[in-house]
């Protein structure tokens, strides 16, 4: 919905919310128009009316419409986003944790970012090897401030919302990864995301490849389990337990768009699972207008399916809750090198 900038008086919006309340449907219909109009700058006017005094009808409506505009800036600025580069994936997953949390202190998450981006800055020298500086990371990141999957409670929406992961330091695969990935690559590490299916990991890409615009990985990396580091003869017996073919592009990057749409299907199986029905569906209607208004899909139509098939990497089922009774990547941690390292080939 189109906004205007013009913002009546606070007598004029104190008249308007009075008629909240009115038993005229048309004339709350006109009155709640009006106010969604003007977008987030009357907020905190609702916000006030709401804790004042006025009858229950009223302030059921007035929660409505915050969330109506919330809910609006928050799909406007992801379907900007969607129409321009899509190269700051940290904007948008900041976007889709202000769907749950609308009053979420950006600066604060990028500075608990930034504060991780030091730390390991100062461990890392330029004579490392790819292994040396993803043993660093980890090291930082799972050692000493204790980030890990949330398997307790895998489905909570919360576990999407970049904020509350970087708050409690527990989350699901993809936000894991993507703030392993956004940290790897302030380190200039070729680090990327890979779209496997029911549970997102981390590739780390061969540079001799990598400069004729073939993406291979060197290794992959579970940032689920601690940084566990496998390889490609993992991914294949994963697929297998899975039933699903080696397709290719289960082992190579994936794009930010594809992170987007898989971090929101996280968020509606999230809320289907929480009985949030009418939460869940406004999120399926985002996810597929982002996908079929993607202008950079055409790029790789080999790669293209649409968010509910059967094939797609990121549809109903998101993520698998229990990832360590199928991922061959995921062991037991009592058996692991203390900085997730496994062998393989």
């Amino acid at each position: 919905m189109p906004q205007t900038n013009a913002l009546p008086s606070e007598s004029e919006l104190q008249a308007m919310i009075c008629l909240l309340d009115d038993t005229d449907q048309e004339v709350v219909e006109e009155v709640s128009k009006a106010l969604l109009l003007r977008g987030p700058l009357v907020v905190p006017f609702l916000e006030s009316a709401w804790i004042g005094d006025l009858p229950l009808i009223a302030r059921e409506r007035i929660e409505e419409l915050i969330h109506q505009i919330q809910w609006n800036q928050c799909k406007e600025a992801l379907l900007a986003w969607n129409l321009g580069d899509q190269e700051d994936l940290l904007t948008a997953l900041i976007w889709i944790a202000r769907i749950r949390y609308p009053d979420l202190d950006e600066s604060e998450l990028r500075n608990r970012l930034e504060s991780l981006r030091i730390e390991i800055w100062m461990e890392m020298n330029p004579c490392m090897t790819a292994l040396e500086k993803v043993r660093v990371i980890n090291h930082v990141l799972f050692k000493i401030h204790g980030y890990r999957g949330n398997t307790a409670n895998y489905n909570d929406p919360q576990n999407s919302c970049l904020n509350k992961v970087l708050e409690s330091r527990k989350g699901n695969p993809i936000v894991l990864c993507c703030i392993y990935m956004w940290l790897a690559t302030k380190m200039e590490m070729p680090v990327v995301g890979v779209n496997l299916p029911q549970h997102f990991i981390l590739a780390y890409l061969d540079d001799v490849t990598e400069e004729i615009s073939v993406p291979k990985a060197l290794f992959y990396i579970n940032a689920f389990n601690k940084g566990m580091v496998f390889g490609e003869k993992e991914i294949e017996r994963f697929l297998e337990l899975i039933h699903l073919p080696a397709n290719p592009r289960y082992f190579r990057p994936c794009t930010h768009h594809d992170i987007v749409i898989r971090v929101l299907n996280n968020l509606i199986h999230g809320y289907s699972e929480s009985g949030k029905q009418e939460a869940s569906k406004e999120l399926v209607e985002l996810r597929d207008v982002l996908v079929e208004e993607n202008p950079w899909r055409t790029l790789h139509p080999e790669d293209q399916t649409h968010p509910n098939s059967e094939e797609n990497p990121g549809s109903d089922d998101a993520d698998r809750q229990d990832p360590s009774d199928q991922d061959p990547s995921d062991q037991d941690p009592s058996n692991q090198d203390p900085d997730g390292f496994s062998d393989f080939d």
